[in-house]
């Protein structure tokens, strides 16, 4: 197979966006810039800056990823400046090589420390003052055709499809969940999709949302975990940003006390504030949740396009709870699968020769003007700082978990 390099000319005909001139980086995105580019920072700086800036809200209303990044239970894949000016089979292999990682990591907790999602980030200056143009677009599709997840092509455009899988430690057997590819880039910052904003350039995310709910029953012994995960979805609906072009997602109330599928009967909630008088079993929204890269994104205007303003989409929660729906079993319950098979995807254990595991926040240092002349992480641990301070205290950590 011959050597390509789509993804090297892509990325050096990108152009600037001039709206960001007049229009900076909110001050969270650019306290986590400045470590990210930072000529000391090391990989695990990066992920302590970003898992910080993940933790709070407003800065994502996603709870399903606050909770996991608040609990290490993300697995970071870095490809930068380097990475981008090299060959596509060269991005692919190490897109390859860090998805291998995380299966690994996941499939058993009871010998490492597992991810339910898999964030790849993109991270280039050059990207993250990118236009969010048509070379753009390109540029985050063929990353995503690299990274080799299978796609389908649905009404809301093109879907990506991840995958992982768990061990039951009660059977000895494992599941595996699917569930969809998100997009995010720091373009997205002030623009109407401010929801979908990432420090630093372009970022992907493969969250399973099944993994998280068996691994909080199999392993930290929580009871049934359906009605946590459907309040946590409409809790991150609720929480979506409301910009001065309106919300691109929002719950849709209930009509005469009935949801938009009225034979559904409404699960145990709980009066969780925001949640009461709400859809259980669809939400709306002006970009579709399940598509990654959205052409209704790429637009150098802030607002929202006719083409997502004038189209209301109806978006699902049923299947979060409903064992009748289509989607529950591959997505909440899980396939059962052979060990044949995750070794085939992630390896045989007799192989591994180390488990990649999560990056635990090194403790700060001292800093003073001594220090600060005799080392040149000094400036670094001061910018992390600004980050730690989003991180979670331990009651708003078992608040955001219950």
């Amino acid at each position: 197979m011959s050597t390509t390099y789509v993804v090297k000319d892509l990325f050096e005909r990108l152009s600037e966006d001039k709206w960001r001139r007049d229009h900076p980086f909110s001050p969270e995105i650019t306290a986590v810039n400045a470590v990210l580019f930072h000529p000391f920072a090391e990989e695990a700086d990066k992920q302590e800056a970003l898992a910080a800036w993940l933790q709070r809200q407003p800065h994502q209303p996603c709870l399903f990823g606050r909770v996991a990044a608040v609990n290490n239970a993300l697995h970071y894949l870095f490809l930068d400046d380097d990475d981008l000016r090299e060959s596509d089979q060269h991005i692919a292999e190490r897109i390859q090589q860090g998805r291998r990682d995380w299966w690994q990591r996941s499939r058993y907790p009871r010998v490492s420390a597992p991810a339910h999602g898999f964030v790849l980030c993109v991270i280039s200056q050059r990207l993250n003052l990118a236009e969010p143009s048509e070379l753009l677009r390109q540029f985050s599709e063929k990353i995503l055709d690299l990274w080799g997840c299978r796609s389908t092509s649905e009404p809301q455009g093109r879907v990506h499809w991840e995958e992982v899988f768990l061990k039951n430690p009660g059977t000895g057997t494992y599941v595996r969940f699917e569930f969809s590819v998100d997009f995010f880039a720091a373009a997205g910052d002030g623009r109407w999709w401010h929801d979908h904003r990432f420090p630093g350039g372009v970022a992907f995310t493969a969250n399973s949302v099944g993994h998280m709910r068996r691994y909080r029953e199999w392993y930290e012994g929580k009871q049934d975990q359906g009605t946590w995960v459907l309040e946590t979805a409409m809790g991150t609906i609720a929480r979506a940003a409301d910009t001065k072009f309106g919300k691109a997602t929002w719950l849709r109330p209930l009509v005469e006390g009935r949801p938009f599928v009225p034979e559904i009967p409404c699960p145990v909630l709980s009066t969780k504030e925001g949640l009461t008088g709400y859809d259980w079993t669809r939400y709306a929204g002006h970009l579709h949740t399940d598509h990654a890269v959205r052409p209704e994104f790429f637009r150098v205007e802030p607002e929202k396009p006719p083409e997502a303003k004038f189209k209301e989409w109806v978006l699902d929660f049923q299947y979060l709870y409903d064992p009748t729906s289509k989607d529950y079993l591959r997505f909440v319950e899980g396939i059962a699968v052979s060990e044949q098979e995750v070794d085939e995807k992630a390896g045989p254990p007799g192989d591994y020769v180390a488990i990649v595991s999560p990056r635990r926040p090194k403790p700060p240092r001292e800093t003073g003007a001594a220090i600060a002349d005799r080392d040149p992480r000094a400036e670094l641990e001061r910018l992390l700082d600004i980050c730690r301070g989003w991180t979670l205290s331990p009651a708003e950590k078992a608040e955001l978990d219950e």
